[in-house]
Order: structure tokens, then sequence, then C-alpha cells
């Protein structure tokens, strides 16, 4: 279940009046949401496209900290007064996106069973970025790249997705060369299939785990 369904299925009503209060716009490949710095003052929620959460470490490389779909959320630091996004949200695709008043959730959270909800999935989030986190300590290139491949099947909820190499190996902090010669191995070993130039399918789950864990 995505993070607006799991919302707007708590309670119905509520959730409608908060979705009129939503600034609903479209964006352009390439454009941004927010950039780093800027307020922390709503959230966003992916009717369509795809966004891609980035900064910069001190050399000036990319790191990306999450790749976002239909269905989910965009709220980090939306219950901390004076927030500020600590990323840039750029879209990967045409994204049609609509931004929620931080106002307008907290009334809406004013419901017990609401806001209990909503813990449950920023609990679902953090737990999200532990694992992200204990991904990167992973010191084989294969093993991180599987435990990666595994981890975007569990949250797109799918066996096949589509990322450019070099948002993968930004995600994974390692090369691109590096990347396509993991991604090349696995594909040999009939571990996972890849079909045009971005598109990843999970062919063997169970290899991939044990990839992950040797």
């Amino acid at each position: 279940m995505t993070s607006l369904t799991a919302l707007s299925s708590v309670d119905e009503a509520g959730w409608k009046r908060v979705m009129e209060s939503a600034v609903r716009k479209k964006y352009r490949k390439g454009s941004y949401l927010f950039r780093e710095d800027d307020p922390c003052d709503g959230i966003y929620l992916i009717l369509s496209g795809k966004i891609k959460l980035r900064t910069y470490d001190a050399e000036g490389r990319e790191e990306i900290a999450g790749i976002f779909w239909f269905g989910e959320v965009i709220w980090e630091g939306i219950f901390i007064d004076k927030s500020t996004f600590p990323y840039d949200a750029v879209c990967l695709d045409t994204t049609d996106c609509c931004m929620i008043p931080r106002a307008e959730l907290e009334s809406f959270m004013e419901e017990p069973k609401v806001a209990l909800k909503v813990i449950k999935l920023l609990s679902r989030k953090l737990h999200a970025a532990n694992e992200r986190v204990l991904l990167l300590t992973t010191e084989d290139p294969k093993a991180r790249l599987a435990g990666f491949l595994l981890r975007q099947s569990k949250y797109s909820e799918s066996d096949t997705f589509t990322m450019r190499l070099e948002e993968i190996s930004a995600s994974i902090h390692l090369r691109p060369e590096t990347v396509s010669r993991k991604i090349r191995e696995l594909e040999r070993e009939g571990i996972i299939r890849k079909t045009g130039q971005s598109t990843i399918r999970i062919v063997d789950f169970q290899q991939l785990r044990d990839t992950f864990k040797s």
C-alpha cells in the first residue's frame, strides 16, 4: 500500500478536505519541486512521474537520498519547527504533484487514528533510512548492488523498475563503471535481466538475497 493510499483510507472525508487545499502542479523533466535549504512548509504527493532527492558531498559528487514514485509522499522534516529541506527534489520525468500546506496536514492529524497512521508511516520511512545506511556499509560492490536491487523491489512493490546507471551508482556510492560491471555479472548468473538502457527485472530473488548476504 502506498503512503497516499494509506493516508486517504483512514479518514476519507477528512482527506478530501485536505486535498481541496492542495496546490496541484505539473513539472517538466529536470525541474525542481524544491531546493536544498528551502523551508519545509508542506508535503508533496506524487500523482505521476518520478522524483530524485539529491545532495552533493564535499568533493561535488552527487549523492541520492531517495527516488520516489507514484503514490509516495515526501514529508521529511515537516513536523520540525523552522526546518529546511536537506536536499534538492529533481523531476526525472514529467511529474504531476500536489503540495499540501503544513497547517492543513496538522489539522487533519488532530484525529487520533490519523495521527497513529502517520506515526506508522514515518516509522516505516525511518526504517527504510536505517536500511540504506546499513547497505552503504556493505564493502563488496556486488553484494551492495544486490541489496540495493532488493530494497528497490521492496519499496516499489515490483520485480521490475527503471533507473539510469548514474542514479544507481549515486544511490549506493559506487562508480558507474563498477555498477555496470556488477550488473553484467548478475545477468550472466541469471539473477536479473536488463531490458533496454535502464530497466531491470529481478529473475531470481533467492539468488539475489544470497548474493547480498555473501
